[in-house]
């Protein structure tokens, strides 16, 4: 394999053969994956799924040897990876919560811990809200997420995001996007204001149009950046 920077050993990747989401990249060596996964259910009388109210899902990457090429972030460099997982569970028909973690292989520190809201505010509108903390070799970072939706009649779909990182104070970023969604054609557009640390640089906006034709490719259009 080659030598990289960056990425994250999440739940969601631990048993695929490319865990840190680059295309061309398969880590060397022999290795295994091991994880559970918990759900309790609402069953019908019928003895079919009504609601999974409680999910937890956990797992780690046991390796032959260190790997030196891996990148840190991801925990794969060491013989014995993070402890990752994900859980939600489910208050009420319009209120659900979800924690996402990453701890360390002796059990003492949490390096990724993601803590996140989901509410239907009615029939047509959905909010989420997450706080995420990353620390020691993952990163050293705060963050507050927040994104809301609209669905603008049986077609037509609004949706406005932001991040804020909390240990600088300042705003990350802003989408603002709207979509046409039917039965086979998603198309949409969206607006994006990135801002930076530095005060040296402008806040850049970008424009992009965005084409998915369910369920074989998505098309995108270049940014247009300003």
């Amino acid at each position: 394999m080659r030598d990289i920077d960056g990425g994250r050993l999440k739940y969601s990747n631990l048993f695929s053969l490319n865990k840190i989401n680059q295309f061309d990249v398969l880590e060397n060596g022999f290795s295994t994956s091991i994880g559970l996964d918990f759900k309790k259910n609402i069953i019908k009388e019928d003895g079919s799924l009504d609601k999974e109210i409680f999910n937890l899902s956990l797992g780690q990457v046991i390796s032959e040897k260190e790997n030196m090429d891996m990148p840190s972030s991801t925990s794969l460099d060491q013989k014995f990876s993070d402890i990752v997982g994900e859980s939600s569970i489910k208050l009420n028909n319009s209120t659900s919560l979800k924690y996402n973690f990453s701890i360390d292989q002796s059990y003492k520190d949490i390096n990724y811990s993601e803590i996140g809201a989901d509410i239907d505010l009615n029939k047509n509108t959905k909010f989420n809200i997450s706080y995420l903390e990353e620390k020691n070799h993952i990163g050293q970072n705060e963050y507050i997420k927040s994104n809301i939706d609209f669905e603008i009649g049986e077609f037509n779909s609004l949706s406005f995001s932001a991040k804020r990182n909390l240990l600088t104070n300042s705003a990350e970023f802003y989408n603002l996007s709207y979509d046409y969604i039917n039965d086979c054609l998603k198309a949409g557009i969206v607006f994006r204001r990135e801002f930076y640390s530095d005060r040296d640089i402008e806040p850049d906006n970008s424009l992009m149009f965005r084409i998915s034709i369910v369920p074989f490719a998505n098309i995108n259009s270049p940014k247009v950046s300003r």
